[in-house]
């Protein structure tokens, strides 16, 4: 049976940009998303009381956190993708990958990557599906990552 993918080379989508999502070591999963988000780092601070002065209190910042990176598309099937988040949600069986997200023009051309370390699946959502309108169904993939960083155009 031949395994049907949602990334097609090529494709140029409606649209003025959208995103490629790829998988370290696994062609199979690549897939194209409509919108992308979380892709955010902050700090948190730590109060530390000086010894002998106690009129002050030094905020010293804690390791960054990440908030959880969201993939939403129309649905599409990829046997792959669903397999890896399925053995997450089904077996708590939890296979961590590397990513890169590419912001693509519409020419097709790479405008913008960044490079997700470490990342799975920690929710997976559908849209109503609702049978009086016409738009597409949504769905919403929502991974844990252990950081992100910027890389040039590939």
């Amino acid at each position: 049976m031949n395994e049907r993918n949602s990334f097609t080379p090529g494709l140029t989508l409606n649209s003025a940009f959208y995103f490629t999502v790829t998988f370290d070591g696994d062609e199979s999963m690549a897939s194209s998303f409509q919108e992308v988000s979380g892709m955010k780092m902050s700090f948190t601070e730590a109060g530390v009381e000086e010894g002998g002065e106690n009129r002050f209190s030094q905020k010293l910042p804690k390791p960054p956190e990440y908030s959880n990176l969201i993939f939403k598309r129309c649905l599409l099937p990829n046997a792959s993708l669903e397999a890896w988040c399925r053995n997450a949600f089904d077996n708590q069986h939890f296979d961590p990958k590397n990513l890169r997200v590419t912001l693509v023009g519409g020419h097709g051309r790479a405008l913008a990557s960044w490079q997700i370390i470490s990342a799975y699946p920690v929710a997976w959502q559908l849209a109503a599906l609702d049978t009086t309108s016409s738009e597409l169904v949504i769905e919403t993939l929502e991974l844990k990552y252990r950081h992100f960083k910027r890389t040039l155009p590939i």
